[in-house]
């Protein structure tokens, strides 16, 4: 791997050896939140090729990084070390650390099916979102993750107090057989011995999800991820989000909080800014500070009323006041499925299959190539009728249209 200005190695390439398994590059995916470059990998084994996975290499940079290299390498040996307590269907995979010769790289689960992301893009561009019963199945299954990783202890049992810090709808992903995934704890914090403490007070995830305790720079624990999956289930039912400063007055915020909350909030904006946070974080920090139980009630309009008391225990801007833990919240999501009926995997795929379906051509206006997960060869669009389904393929046999779609900005009112 070239460690200069272009990080892209030939298709192909060997990165490096595991015993008699070479991983071959595959395709350049950016960098991540820890400043490791992201790429997909095939390993190549003496029986043939296995499936795809994704790789994290923190790669040994020009002189002038030397010193920022050994902290990403130590927060890349974390992550690793701990997802040996993570092993949940419903939790990536890691399977390994191994050193390259211009780094270290972590190999990981390469999760193939739809964000949330991109189910929500594809639900806007059809004009209608998912139902109820799929909200509640999608997040019933996250929150059953979440509640096995927030109660995870380390070897000698004592409480490792994982906090994942980066809820967000590009982190979950529906399998094509229906599963549901949690896709990264890049950023998550825990008591695991050795661990690397975090040295900036910002969110260490995606901003716009992250809890107010979290905007303001303060002490994260498990409720925060209940608040950033609850943002993330408003915005997949909804198309809403709670920090939407597009009603909001800054003047009128103002006169909303004392004068030690407003002097708490300018501190988190000015530290949020010279971290280098876009412009539009501090309007969310404003929303987060200001916004009230009506404002709640607003955001959920069009959901029913079992789905909206959900919200309501999941979005108080205090945790002491929110649902106190993943699995009181996956037994309240799973009471309300368990009235409106059997829903299960098969469900969740036949209702992906309808909304591709029902969007149709207008699908051929957006792309996301990697989100396609290798449901359709790479040229179905020339040869559509080609196309073949498998068991547990979002493909059915009458579409044709291409899976696959960034949000449209689009808000149709709720299902």
């Amino acid at each position: 791997m070239s460690n200069g200005d272009d990080p892209r190695p030939p298709e192909g390439a060997v990165l490096f050896y595991n015993g008699d398994t070479a991983y071959e590059f595959l395709q350049n995916l950016g960098l991540g939140r820890n400043g490791e470059r992201l790429m997909l990998a095939r390993p190549r084994t003496p029986s043939g090729y296995q499936s795809k996975v994704l790789l994290k290499c923190v790669v040994l940079p020009e002189a002038k990084f030397l010193e920022m290299y050994p902290r990403a390498r130590a927060r890349l040996e974390e992550e690793t070390r701990l997802a040996r307590f993570l092993h949940h269907p419903n939790i990536a995979r890691v399977h390994g650390l191994f050193e390259m010769k211009y780094g270290l790289c972590a190999v990981l689960e390469s999760v193939e099916g739809f964000s949330l992301d991109t189910l929500l893009a594809i639900a806007q561009t059809r004009g209608s979102y998912f139902s109820e019963a799929f909200v509640l199945y999608v997040f019933a299954e996250v929150a059953g993750a979440l509640a096995y990783a927030h109660s995870r202890t380390d070897d000698a049992g004592v409480p490792l107090g994982i906090v994942n810090r980066d809820i967000n709808p590009a982190r979950i992903r529906l399998r094509p057989n229906g599963g549901v995934a949690l896709t990264d704890f890049g950023v998550a914090f825990s008591r695991l011995a050795g661990r690397i403490a975090t040295s900036l007070p910002r969110p260490r995830g995606d901003v716009i999800y992250a809890a107010p305790e979290a905007m303001l720079g303060e002490a994260v624990d498990a409720r925060g991820d209940l608040f950033s999956l609850g943002l993330t289930m408003l915005e997949f039912a909804t198309g809403r989000h709670l920090y939407d400063p597009a009603d909001l007055k800054i003047s009128e915020a103002e006169s909303r909080l004392s004068p030690a909350e407003h002097e708490r909030v300018l501190r988190a904006s000015i530290t949020l800014m010279e971290t280098g946070q876009p412009l539009h974080v501090e309007d969310a920090i404003w929303c987060a500070m200001v916004y009230r139980a009506p404002d709640i009630g607003r955001a959920a309009f069009g959901v029913s009323k079992h789905l909206r008391a959900i919200f309501y225990t999941l979005l108080r801007r205090k945790p002491a006041d929110r649902i106190p833990s993943a699995a009181e919240l996956e037994t309240a999501i799973r009471a309300r499925l368990s009235q409106l009926g059997p829903y299960g995997a098969e469900d969740a795929v036949k209702e992906v299959q309808r909304a591709l379906l029902e969007a149709g051509e207008a699908l051929e206006e957006l792309s996301l190539v990697d989100d396609e997960g290798g449901f359709v060869p790479a040229d179905w669009r020339e040869h559509p009728d080609t196309v073949e389904t498998r068991p547990g393929s979002y493909i059915s046999d009458e579409l044709t249209t291409a899976p696959g779609a960034r949000r449209a900005g689009k808000t149709p009112p709720a299902a």
